[in-house]
């Protein structure tokens, strides 16, 4: 087998040889094994607890992490604090404006594409869900559970929760906004936007818009419908555990 250097692996461009590694070549029969040489990519070396996900990265969010500061600017009301870590660029802000030689936080938000962390040096986001809004929240989700498993509309006010919800997971404006989207699985931000207009027509069809209400029957599928049912299945639970 025309294996190389063991000590690194095969990313083969066509979908059916994705991640083949050099040690795995002898499982494909000699015709397949070469149409897969003529597609390959060389990448780096492997390191100790990487995977073949082309993914792979450093970092996840709600991670805490500390970076040496390289670089300060004043914008605005806020201090921006920026440096490197694992070939990242890491941004922080502040009101305190204090200048810092090191920074503590926990990452919000990643962008792999341009290789940016972006840390919250607050708690504001993390909180735990007050018990008014849990208290909401935990109707709300039981209402929205017993409208997909039964068709009975949820009440108005359920709607507006939810409605309220999907503000809070986009805006990321509420001091719990994090611990919601734990709550809820860390669902997708461009499924978030498709349960919003699921939302909008729940609470139009709840104070009796029969437009509203057609357009979710015949469109329901459309809207992620089965990652909206695990997120919410996930929030009730988490909501209604025992503490």
């Amino acid at each position: 087998m025309p294996s190389r250097r063991s000590n690194q692996y095969i990313f083969v461009r066509r979908h059916r040889f994705k991640n083949v590694t050099p040690n795995n070549l002898w499982t494909l029969d000699d015709k397949i094994e070469q149409e897969a040489l003529r597609y390959i990519v060389r990448r780096p070396e492997l390191k100790k607890g990487e995977t073949l996900n082309k993914q792979n990265q450093p970092f996840t969010v709600g991670q805490d992490i500390e970076f040496k500061v390289d670089k300060q600017l004043d914008r605005g009301q806020f201090r921006i604090y920026i440096g490197k870590l694992n070939g990242y660029t890491v941004k922080a802000q502040s009101k305190d404006k204090d200048r810092l030689k090191t920074v503590k936080g926990w990452i919000t938000h990643l962008d792999r594409k341009d290789r940016l962390v972006f840390v919250n040096i607050s708690e504001f986001g993390r909180e735990p869900i007050e018990s008014d809004a849990k208290t909401r929240l935990e109707a709300m989700s039981a209402g929205l559970l017993g409208w997909f498993a039964t068709a009975t509309l949820p009440s108005e006010e359920e709607a507006m929760t939810a409605k309220q919800m999907i503000a809070t997971l986009q805006r990321r404006d509420q001091p719990y906004w994090f611990t919601l989207t734990v709550a809820m699985n860390h669902p997708k931000p461009e499924h978030v936007k498709r349960w919003g207009t699921v939302v909008n027509l729940l609470v139009k069809a709840s104070t009796g818009d029969a437009a509203a209400l057609e357009t979710l029957e015949a469109q329901e599928d459309k809207y992620f419908k089965d990652a909206f049912l695990r997120a919410l299945r996930s929030l009730h639970k988490e909501l209604t555990k025992a503490t």
